[in-house]
């Protein structure tokens, strides 16, 4: 199983290398610019400003530099020429594991990189002094945010990189069965703002991926602790239920022969 993981990390190495390095450039970026043009009272608001793009597009980046493997193996028959060598079941484990690491890390990096750009390298932000009567700083987690901003930025990071793998995960699950690279790339990203929509117009948006993915979309008064976990959780319910569809009802076989 070794030897398996480290093939397919080689295989999936420069696109993810590369899309990190960028992301990381592009956020730290926007990081070091976007905030001047922004009332601000604490360091690590800058990060919240700087990551706008990245939170909204997010589902492209995990998906595009793992999963086309697989739908390129499929596409050349290459998966066939595997069998004799090892089980569908362990293959297929394999490049789940590493792409759920890849997606993992896309994500994490440019966000605590250019966490500790908002906190330890743009010049500081001095909290504004606030009139009497006016509304008071407020953010969720509000005590962590300002006595501990490292910790907060990582523990964040670290549950968007657990959503995107998860969202990836879609999206594997789109190239082991479609056929359309370009839906396989783009299918979570479509489900993401359909999902977006739909939880608006049932007027319950705490419950959307994004607000678990990006808990400030909303004020901190409209979430509960496992109110982020819904949104996950759907969209786990929904990778299930389309496995179930292509594997049971249709009858579709990944390796195809």
């Amino acid at each position: 199983m070794v030897h398996m993981l480290t093939s397919e990390f080689r295989k999936v190495f420069l696109p993810v290398v590369i899309t990190v390095g960028i992301l990381t450039v592009v956020t730290c970026l926007l990081t070091l610019t976007l905030y001047k043009g922004y009332s601000l009272d604490y360091d690590l608001e800058a990060w919240e400003v700087g990551r706008e793009i990245l939170d909204f597009l997010f589902p492209l980046f995990v998906v595009g530099p793992v999963c086309w493997t697989l739908y390129y193996e499929r596409k050349d028959r290459f998966l066939m020429y595997t069998l004799p060598r090892v089980s569908q079941w362990r293959y297929l484990t394999a490049k789940l594991v590493v792409a759920a690491v890849c997606a993992f890390v896309i994500l994490f990096i440019p966000y605590v990189l250019s966490a500790v750009v908002a906190l330890y390298v743009k010049a500081p932000i001095l909290p504004m002094i606030r009139p009497e009567g006016t509304t008071p700083f407020s953010h969720i987690y509000l005590n962590l945010f300002i006595d501990n901003p490292l910790g907060y930025a990582l523990a964040l990071s670290a549950w968007k990189g657990v959503i995107g793998a998860l969202v990836m995960g879609l999206g594997f699950l789109l190239s082991m069965y479609v056929k359309n690279i370009f839906i396989v790339l783009t299918g979570p990203f479509v489900y993401s703002i359909l999902e977006n929509f739909i939880w608006a117009i049932l007027r319950i948006p705490q419950y959307r991926l994004i607000t678990s993915f990006e808990p400030t979309v909303l004020s901190e008064d409209a979430i509960i602790w496992w109110s982020t976990l819904v949104g996950p959780g759907v969209l786990i319910l929904f990778t299930g239920l389309l496995w179930f569809y292509f594997a049971k009802i249709r009858r579709l076989r990944v390796y195809e022969v």
